[in-house]
């Protein structure tokens, strides 16, 4: 069933809209417009109305403004609304709505929203139509856009919810009405913003603001921040509070991790209400097994057939940018290894990230390129130094880092491990390649700021990919 026509437009805008309309989906980029889609034209770093006749022009079935674009002739093909931002917001909360047989789910946390989405949605789209933040659509655009996806019938939505300011989750969380709501964990990841780790945890608590009356919140049981998610969920009203973590006594608990393929893989052993269940996991880190206790979870409280969940989970693939594990060739034939971690990162994911490169079973040299980490604000210096420090622990030959902010991160290092420091990514790209012979292990993570997926890019466009 389309979403969106004339009469849905009209009850969630509550506007006059004076032609036929049918469309599937909504866009904020006229360069990402399908022929179709509905073009939003909000005001940000630009003003969106300037590309409404290039949207119209591509073939959308209309575009929602707030002011005369001026530069188009399909006038038929306008709705005007007050605030184009409200309005997104406003269609968003009428498909969650509309939707009245979803199981919402909403997954917040400092380190793997993503993959613990990525995990829940290829799981639960074998049991029935599900709907999920694409990419990391966690924002107030975001959000709204992936709500607007839903259908009538869609039985299941996985949608991750992001913050780096204080106030942002709690209105996006109401926008989702959870029936589960997901605390992945707390880890130093815009405290600079934020001031402290237990401003981030109250924060992420706030996932809850939205959660359904009899609505399940899922926490870190181990973390040292437990007990203040724990209050704030009980502040929320939330009844139902299950547990993830290592130690007896938890609801899911991970009880083995078990590297296999060199450690490329890994089997896991979780015990779950007293079941213990084994399955295998295409990813590497203990880390993104404790991701995977989310999914268990939420296939008890869904009441969904635990063999055919653990069969699905088996078959999840690591997002590209974090965890994936590339097995490329050089031009003499011999092997390069890449772990694609870069898409982002903070102290604590750059960490586990580490620790899981170095778990494998590496045949020639390991290399680690390291881009700085953001908004760490006043706590930058000392961060990045305990990355150098860890790092000069690690079974790592040569480092090479990336970012003005890093360079104490690059000074910390040993100097039999220093590689070379550069302020952009940049002038790495124009030598990295020349830099390798073969059978080399690369490690690549950094903030999204430093753009190292753009050497991934490279290293996947000049080397040749290997079975």
């Amino acid at each position: 069933m389309t979403r969106w026509n004339l009469e849905t437009l009209k009850k969630a805008l509550n506007v006059t809209v004076s032609f036929p309309v049918t469309a599937h989906n909504l866009c904020i980029d006229s360069r990402k417009l399908q022929t179709g889609d509905i073009f939003l034209a909000l005001n940000g770093a630009q003003n969106g109305h300037q590309f409404v006749r290039e949207a119209l022009d591509k073939g959308a079935a209309c575009a929602i403004i707030q002011e005369n674009p001026g530069n188009t002739n399909h006038t038929d093909k306008l709705i005007f609304v007050e605030n184009t931002q409200q309005a997104l917001n406003k269609l968003g909360i009428y498909s969650r709505a509309a939707a009245a047989n979803l199981k919402a789910i909403a997954v917040t946390g400092s380190v793997g929203k993503t993959t613990t989405k990525e995990m829940l949605r290829s799981t639960l789209h074998h049991f029935g139509p599900t709907i999920y933040s694409k990419a990391s659509y966690n924002n107030h655009l975001g959000v709204p856009l992936s709500l607007s996806l839903l259908k009538n019938d869609t039985e299941y939505g996985v949608f991750e919810v992001g913050m780096n300011q204080k106030g942002e989750i709690a209105p996006l969380s109401k926008m989702v009405e959870p029936d589960i709501a997901i605390i992945t964990t707390i880890a130093p990841s815009h405290i600079g913003n934020m001031g402290s780790i237990e401003a981030i945890a109250d924060e992420k608590s706030d996932i809850f603001a939205g959660l359904n009356q009899n609505g399940t919140a899922l926490l870190h049981g181990d973390h040292p921040m437990f007990e203040r998610m724990r209050n704030h969920a009980k502040d929320y009203g939330v009844k139902n509070i299950l547990t993830a973590g290592c130690t007896p006594g938890m609801d899911c608990r991970l009880l083995h991790y078990q590297p296999m393929q060199y450690g490329k893989s890994a089997l896991i052993t979780a015990e779950i209400f007293g079941k213990v269940v084994a399955y295998p996991l295409k990813f590497a880190g203990e880390h993104y097994a404790f991701n995977s206790l989310y999914v268990l979870l939420c296939a008890e409280i869904l009441k969904l057939d635990l063999g055919l969940v653990l069969q699905q989970l088996a078959k999840v693939q690591p997002v590209i940018g974090r965890g994936q594990m590339l097995n490329l060739q050089l031009e003499n034939g011999l092997p390069i290894f890449v772990f694609d971690d870069a898409y982002n990162a903070n102290p604590a994911s750059m960490t586990a990230g580490l620790k899981s490169f170095c778990s494998m079973n590496h045949e020639g040299r390991k290399i680690a390129i390291i881009g700085q980490m953001g908004e760490l604000g006043e706590f930058s210096e000392s961060y990045h130094c305990k990355i150098g420090e860890l790092l000069n622990t690690l079974d790592i030959e040569c480092v090479h880092v990336v970012g003005a902010a890093a360079k104490c991160l690059f000074d910390t290092i040993n100097k039999e491990k220093r590689g070379l420091w550069f302020e952009t990514v940049d002038e790495l790209k124009k030598i990295f390649i020349s830099t390798l012979e073969g059978r080399e292990s690369v490690f690549l993570k950094g903030s999204l700021s430093q753009r190292l997926p753009e050497l991934v890019g490279l290293l996947k466009n000049q080397l040749i990919q290997a079975a």
